[in-house]
């Protein structure tokens, strides 16, 4: 009894597997179905892995498909294969289409190739069918529609008939019938046509863009030219120029450094003052901002009374009032650093506040982010339309439109580079910018010579600044971060040599260290504060960078094919179309 059942679990493994066999199309000697697709034959167009066409029907196939080839120069090839029950139209579709990718039927630039595809399943009598043809080939010689009638009208009777010869070779005389030299000659034209559209219209497309942009800024971007002989010191800024005024004229619009100046500006008015804020262990480098702080001692008193005799600017009334809201309610109104994120939907208003205040001044013709949007917005629109085309040119396969619109996304980038540069200062304001450039020579020079900000205010004599606060504002609104290290480090030399004149060395009063302690009572101390960086060498860049954090927010089928067989490189294009169906 045991016997009898395992010998019927043997005949049924072996009737099993027999019935996987034909179900995966898998015939001994047989290649697999593709792709990817056995290399092609030179000299050969038909190529019937499926055996369902016979030796006659092949050899009249290649000669009417040479001929064709003859006279028009289109390349046609007909490809059968075994695959599993249950194919798809689409299936079919997209393997005829990887035929002519991967032996590149059809001639390269016209894409004039045409591939007569059958999937036939393991019954040998039914399957899907695929006319499918290149994009020039489609557009020369037979539409998606004209080919979808070849196979209803035409190949479906014989299909249905299994009568494999028959659809063949009536497809191919309609074919035959459609492809002829005159034809060819437009296909020739178009193409030529097609070349003389890239190779001249997108020259003149991205130089008419480009030139459109230079032209512009040659006559309303430019900046008027007011001599400024670099010997020559300025004494003093222009009257009523803002410290923050002052670095957006001469950066040219609103940065991060105007902004900056701002915040050392109040500071210095005793407005508002920095607390260093360190993170785990002693890493990182963040200030908190106390707002409206509690008077100092006499000293520092009259020194903030002397920084006020200057008026302060709009934006910087802006900034503090924003400041003040934010410190509203909290503690000895002090916004720790993980509130002042919050402060960043405020910064436009600030730099719209400052633009407004040098375009009433007359110091530039037109509000700068207003230009400047202006260009970037026509640039960007120029990349639109130029990524527009490129889509169509790759669709429709026109490497001229390909070309014209990798033309105009090249001429918008340039657009958006001139964008930059587009906002103009009027003359006055080139005299501004003039006497800032020269007083930042000044400035500069009195910081080399000097050991302490005190000298740079008593040995410079500028008339204008009278504390070591104004020449540290004036001189971030200028660039001069560097100089003030060096002139603090100097500073901290001479307190070294002469601990007694500790308490007559100019350092900040504004920045204070994460226990309360000013930096100026650091240094007097030797306790390295929060300027050095955990050392004994101060690092005004450091307190830069981290006040300069005031304002951040919260934290295909389309390649050609090998050309292999004899075939002329031709591709799908991405574009072409199949017509067909199953039977």
């Amino acid at each position: 009894m045991n016997r009898r059942i395992a010998l019927a679990l043997i005949g049924a493994g072996l009737w099993l597997a027999s019935m996987v066999v034909p179900a995966t199309g898998a015939v001994p000697g047989q290649a697999p179905a593709g792709p990817p697709f056995p290399e092609p034959v030179v000299d050969q167009a038909v190529y019937d892995e499926a055996g369902i066409l016979s030796p006659e029907t092949i050899a009249r196939s290649e000669s009417t498909i040479d001929a064709i080839e003859a006279r028009t120069g289109a390349e046609i090839v007909v490809y059968s294969q075994l695959v599993d029950y249950g194919v798809e139209t689409s299936e079919t579709e997209a393997r005829a289409r990887a035929l002519i990718d991967q032996w590149g039927i059809g001639r390269a630039g016209f894409d004039d190739g045409m591939v007569l595809f059958f999937d036939i399943d393991p019954s040998g009598e039914h399957g899907q069918v695929e006319l499918y043809a290149a994009p020039g080939f489609e557009a020369t010689y037979l539409t998606n529609a004209a080919r979808q009638a070849i196979f209803e009208d035409e190949m479906v009777p014989y299909l249905q008939a299994a009568d494999f010869d028959g659809a063949v070779q009536i497809a191919l005389q309609r074919v035959d019938a459609a492809v002829t030299p005159e034809h060819a000659a437009q296909l020739q034209t178009a193409r030529q046509v097609n070349a003389a559209v890239g190779l001249v219209g997108a020259p003149i497309v991205f130089l008419g863009l480009a030139g459109w942009a230079f032209a512009a800024w040659r006559r309303y971007g430019r900046d008027p030219i007011y001599l400024d002989d670099p010997s020559i010191l300025m004494p003093a800024p222009p009257p009523d120029l803002t410290a923050a005024a002052g670095a957006f004229v001469v950066e040219g619009g609103a940065t991060r450094r105007a902004l900056t100046t701002a915040m050392l500006d109040l500071a210095s008015r005793g407005l508002i003052s920095f607390r260093e804020d360190r993170g785990l262990l002693g890493l990182g480098h963040k200030v908190g901002v106390d707002v409206d702080p509690a008077p100092g001692d006499a000293a520092e008193e009259a020194q903030r009374i002397r920084n006020t005799r200057r008026p302060i600017g709009p934006a910087e009334v802006v900034a503090l009032g924003e400041l003040r809201q934010l410190a509203s309610g909290k503690p000895e109104n002090r916004i720790e650093s993980k509130d002042l994120p919050r402060f960043s939907s405020s910064v436009g208003a600030f730099d719209s506040v400052l633009e407004r205040h040098v375009v009433d001044h007359g110091w530039f013709v037109e509000r700068p982010s207003k230009v400047v949007g202006r260009w970037t917005g026509r640039g960007l629109l120029a990349i639109l339309l130029g990524v527009v085309a490129l889509v169509a040119g790759f669709g429709l396969t026109i490497s001229g439109l390909v070309l014209i619109a990798v033309a105009a996304i090249a001429g918008g980038i340039v657009i958006i580079l001139f964008a930059r540069g587009m906002p103009a200062v009027t003359m006055p304001g080139a005299m501004v910018r003039a006497m800032l450039a020269a007083y930042r020579r000044t400035l500069q020079r009195t910081m080399e010579q000097s050991r302490t900000m005190d000298e740079v205010v008593d040995g410079a004599g500028l008339t204008w600044i009278e504390t070591p606060d104004q020449a540290v504002v004036w001189g971030t609104a200028l660039g001069l971060q560097d100089e003030i290290e060096a002139v603090l480090k100097r500073s901290l030399e001479v307190v070294r040599k002469e601990p007694a004149t500790a308490s007559a060395v100019y350092f900040p009063i504004w920045y204070q260290t994460a226990d309360g302690s000013s930096f100026a009572g650091a240094v007097a101390s030797g306790s390295g504060a929060s300027l050095f960086s955990g050392s004994a060498i101060p690092d005004i860049g450091g307190m830069m960078s981290a006040v300069g954090t005031i304002g951040n927010s919260p934290a295909s089928s389309s390649s050609g094919g090998s050309g292999g067989g004899g075939f002329g490189g031709g591709s799908s294009g991405g574009g072409g179309g199949g017509a067909g169906g199953g039977f």
